[in-house]
């Protein structure tokens, strides 16, 4: 037992430079995409924005049936039409995520359509991958945007639990997409000192590189690769230093011109 234990302990660090490794190869060489033309794809929020952009990222790289959730019937019509016409059969529901007696009722109407259940029926065929779109605000807040950070945050919390509990369950996997600030109608009159350096970022951008997380079976997508950078310095600098950064790039302030959608 303790040789079994020393042999452990031994072995750890080496396996971990192997990942390190492992990782710093798949980011010069290219990995081998996965082949979407079996899967069915559901997408909340599906009728504009971002969420229309994946559903055409999604098409265009051959996902067999894409099923739209949202809570505009015009949108959803108006992308269901346009997904349609690149080949690919789409369905859509008229469902407020935030209702739960709703979802269940359109989980169920999806189901009788697809034939597809949503996790406990993704564990039992072994094929199936949730996707959270969510913003980098989960892990660095910005004033004037509380409840918004903070919806963040607890889905962040509960993708990375989601995501190591899936560990032990092949064929199914999860992926949380951190984007910076994306310009769609969402953010309308946000802004942040130095566009130039800090540009928003476009929806096709978005829906591109989340496509490919997916396909890459990658667990975390931070959006654009500067934002590692923010999660280095928040976990070294000091309150003091990180509410100046703060200040100076503008996010103190971004808020104070925000719209939103109207």
């Amino acid at each position: 037992m303790v040789w079994k234990r020393l042999g452990a302990l031994v072995m750890f660090p080496l396996q971990m430079i192997y990942l390190v490794v492992k990782a710093a190869v798949g980011l010069v060489l290219p990995a081998k995409l996965r082949d979407l033309s079996r899967e069915n794809v559901l997408i909340t929020g599906g009728g504009r924005g971002i969420g229309r952009q994946l559903a055409r990222e999604f098409a265009e790289r051959g996902a067999r049936k894409i099923v739209l959730w949202g809570r505009t019937e015009k949108c959803l019509k108006e992308t269901t039409e346009e997904i349609r016409q690149m080949g690919t059969e789409c369905h859509y529901f008229i469902c407020d995520v935030g209702n739960r007696e709703e979802v269940y009722q359109t989980a169920k109407a999806v189901r009788e359509k697809t034939t597809k259940a949503f996790l406990p029926r993704m564990l039992e065929l072994q094929n199936g991958h949730i996707v959270c779109l969510n913003s980098v605000l989960a892990l660095s807040a910005i004033p004037g945007a509380i409840d918004y950070c903070t919806s963040k945050a607890s889905a962040f919390a509960f993708m990375e639990s989601l995501t190591l509990g899936l560990l032990d369950c092949p064929g199914v996997s999860a992926t949380t997409v951190l984007p910076f600030h994306t310009s769609t109608e969402m953010f309308q009159g946000m802004r942040v000192r130095f566009p130039n350096l800090f540009p928003p970022l476009k929806p096709e951008t978005v829906a591109r590189r989340t496509v490919e997380a997916v396909q890459l079976n990658q667990a975390l997508l931070l959006l654009p690769w500067t934002m590692h950078a923010l999660v280095i310095l928040k976990s070294i600098l000091p309150q003091a230093a990180l509410e100046e950064i703060h200040k100076f790039s503008g996010t103190y302030t971004c808020m104070n011109t925000f719209k939103g959608r109207t």
